[in-house]
């Protein structure tokens, strides 16, 4: 692998080729172990693929967990579940639609929710546009 050469004439060709940017002899020599055990050499910086965490099956166990159990806190949840606090509140509050309300989960209510007031505007909206339409078209 090394063709007969040690790593300290190893990292001095890749200095003499790359000036003041060649490996240390640690990296060196872990690259010569690497390429003896046949390993991959390639590089693999940007190929991490992304962890998704928030999965239906995972919703799902969160769910039951909270039903189990209500009382159950952030942080126990987390640990229970091997996630983030802040990945378990997103699943807490948008997947699952639950606020904490001193020490229980409970739903949100969608009467003082924002979004809900903002759609049920909208459904008048277009109810009052629906009937308009239909008032103003006449079948003979």
């Amino acid at each position: 692998a090394r063709a007969g050469k040690t790593c300290k004439e190893i990292r001095e060709i890749v200095e003499a080729a790359y000036p003041g940017q060649s490996l240390s002899v640690s990296q060196t020599h872990r690259l010569i172990k690497t390429m003896k055990e046949g390993g991959d050499l390639s590089d693999k910086r940007g190929l991490a693929t992304t962890r998704t965490v928030r999965t239906p099956g995972f919703i799902d166990a969160v769910r039951i967990a909270i039903e189990s159990d209500r009382k159950l806190s952030l942080s126990q949840l987390a640990a229970c579940h091997r996630a983030s606090k802040a990945t378990m509140l997103k699943i807490l509050r948008k997947d699952l639609g639950l606020r904490k309300e001193g020490e229980r989960w409970v739903p949100i209510n969608p009467k003082k929710s924002k979004i809900s007031k903002k759609n049920a505007d909208i459904k008048c909206e277009v109810e009052e546009i629906e009937d308009s339409f239909d008032e103003s078209i006449e079948f003979e």
